[in-house]
């Protein structure tokens, strides 16, 4: 894969991560209609663990398919995919190789009034699906922000060390912050 300057210049200031980590951030940035130009566009599909996939997908019954998912991320030229370890798993032989694939190792779900996610999967489990990155949520402001923040530092130590990338999505909730 030839890496374009702007996707150099980016990767230049991973200068502390392994090489596999910075190949595996390379694949993501590559890949899809925006591909070398330094920005991306990730599909993540959680929605179906986090509210119930009737909620979800049922406007759009195709959707119950994973498979679904994964096409819709090649169709539209994106980056790459992310979703939790069972929609991965269920495309993952089906599509290896289609698209770079980021496993969501942490999920909440809408019948919980905590703001916590519960961690649901593993780096080896990224790994044994040949993702590119593990994805982490987290709740900055909430009750359980801290014990958070310190489950994405120990996993994206362990992503690291085996060179995976490491994205994480970050939404303020709970604590003293209100809607407004």
């Amino acid at each position: 894969m030839k890496i374009t300057r702007t996707v150099k210049k980016i990767l230049d200031n991973y200068e502390s991560d392994c090489p596999g980590t910075k190949a595996n951030l390379a694949r993501i940035l590559m890949h899809g209609r925006l591909g070398g130009s330094g920005k991306m566009v990730i599909l993540p599909v959680d929605q179906g663990f986090e509210h119930g996939p009737a909620r979800s997908f049922a406007p759009n019954p195709d959707a119950y398919d994973p498979h679904y998912h994964y096409q819709l991320a090649i169709d539209a030229g994106l980056n790459a995919y992310a979703a939790p370890l069972g929609p991965l798993e269920a495309g993952a032989d089906t599509f290896a190789g289609a698209i770079p694939t980021i496993l969501k190792v942490n999920s909440a779900n809408s019948l919980s009034t905590n703001k916590d996610q519960a961690v649901t999967a593993s780096v080896m489990d990224a790994l044994r699906l040949g993702c590119s990155a593990i994805g982490f949520t987290i709740y900055p402001g909430s009750e359980d922000q801290y014990e958070m923040m310190e489950e994405i530092r120990e996993m994206s130590e362990e992503a690291k060390s085996v060179g995976l990338a490491v994205v994480m999505w970050s939404y303020p909730r709970g604590g003293k912050l209100d809607k407004a």
